[in-house]
């Protein structure tokens, strides 16, 4: 009769094989090796989105941060065109208060204007006849604007007076803009070179007319 194993024995195999016990440095490393794995299958899906949120943050910081500061930059801008424009209008009226004040030189020939301004501003002035504009010319005088000395042309239209302020302009080109201070029509431009400021009390469409007038001449 055939006998069978006892499973409390030991097989043979296991009893008599010869053990071999990898040393605990190598152990050590074959455990670290494991852990690190199994650390990083569980951790790159919650790491993952946490690296792209705060990427994405970031962005939406700059883009943010970029806006915020364009429209400081255009806010600023305005408030300094609306002192400018205040400034202007304040020039004006005081050229209004004392007829001494308004010409420092008196003459409707831009030959005579134009050169009495050599050696006292440092750019050259444009001077322009209007008479056949219905604005003719009626003179000029230093002032003083934007923390600099200025060259201002009059001009009449009827019983009006147009004052023009003309200096230089390290801006780029810009195109008519119209503006009303205290009644004031005011039209500002920029060809490049000099910035023109006019400023009278005759109504806007006069105003505008002045400018086309100028500008084609």
């Amino acid at each position: 009769m055939e006998t069978k194993p006892d499973p409390r024995e030991e097989p043979m195999v296991a009893r008599d094989a010869t053990y071999y016990r990898a040393p605990d440095a190598l152990r050590e490393r074959i455990r670290a090796s494991i852990a690190a794995e199994s650390f990083e299958r569980k951790e790159a899906p919650r790491r993952s989105p946490f690296r792209w949120g705060w990427a994405g943050a970031v962005t939406a910081c700059a883009a943010v941060g970029a806006i915020s500061w364009n429209m400081a930059l255009m806010q600023s801008a305005s408030r300094d065109d609306d002192v400018l424009a205040r400034e202007v209008t304040a020039a004006h009226v005081r050229s209004l208060m004392l007829p001494s004040h308004l010409h420092d030189v008196a003459s409707t020939d831009q030959h005579t204007v134009k050169p009495w301004f050599e050696g006292k501003i440092d750019f050259a002035p444009r001077v322009e006849e209007l008479a056949d504009c219905g604005f003719p010319l009626e003179g000029g005088r230093l002032d003083y604007l934007d923390g600099r000395a200025v060259a201002a042309m009059t001009y009449r239209r009827r019983l009006h007076v147009v004052n023009l302020f003309e200096w230089p302009s390290t801006q780029a080109r810009r195109d008519v803009q119209l503006m009303s201070v205290n009644g004031y029509s005011i039209a500002r431009w920029n060809d490049g070179t000099l910035q023109y400021w006019a400023v009278s009390d005759v109504a806007a469409g006069d105003i505008r007319e002045f400018v086309h007038c100028l500008r084609g001449a």
